[in-house]
């Protein structure tokens, strides 16, 4: 007989997206049995399965987070470089496409706020 703590890796397992066969290796259980396991405990599976999903998403997050506070670190970095060095060298084409860009990021920042 198989007991409960077998069943626990099996749902920890499939939870994270492991194959029936791999799984059948690990814990010396029939796939057989795994299918009718995961009938029998589809809305357990499907829940774990959401919380290895969340858990993922969250890694995902932190890490976009490192970069953009990276990215801003950086822009910093530049911005106060430029704030050093005259505009007098640039041609007047550059300094009019700068002007139109700075205006347009500009109007999006100044975007209205909008709430769902």
């Amino acid at each position: 007989m198989i007991d409960q703590a077998v069943r626990e890796q099996f749902v920890e397992l499939r939870a994270q997206g492991i194959s029936f066969a791999s799984i059948s290796t690990r814990l010396n259980v029939s796939k057989g049995t795994l299918v009718s396991w995961s009938k029998d405990l589809k809305d357990h599976l499907g829940n774990m399965r959401q919380i290895e999903l969340e858990a993922t998403r969250e890694k995902y997050r932190m890490g976009a987070e490192r970069r953009i506070e990276s990215f801003a670190k950086q822009l910093e970095a530049v911005e106060g470089e430029l704030a050093t060095r005259p505009l007098n060298t640039v041609p007047t084409e550059r300094l009019f496409d700068m002007f139109m860009k700075l205006t347009s990021e500009l109007k999006t920042l100044d975007a209205p706020l909008t709430f769902k």
